[in-house]
């Protein structure tokens, strides 16, 4: 059976149904909004820079790896 990706799966087992939500929008707006310039870049820039865009509103320290 094929892994469900984002805009397949209502909501991911044992993930709080808010932050269910929240990751599909970023998905619809990433997908939608930002196809063109993730086409461009490698994989590994665009989760650098997504990560840098969270620690910006979120703080360097939150951060969890």
């Amino acid at each position: 059976m094929e892994k469900d990706t984002v805009f397949q799966a209502d909501f991911q087992q044992g993930v709080p149904d808010e932050v269910s939500v929240l990751r599909k929008q970023l998905a619809i707006s990433l997908k939608f909004h930002h196809s063109n310039t993730l086409e461009k870049i490698p994989i590994d820039v665009a989760v650098q820079v997504m990560a840098e865009v969270w620690d910006a509103c979120n703080g360097k320290n939150q951060r969890t790896r």
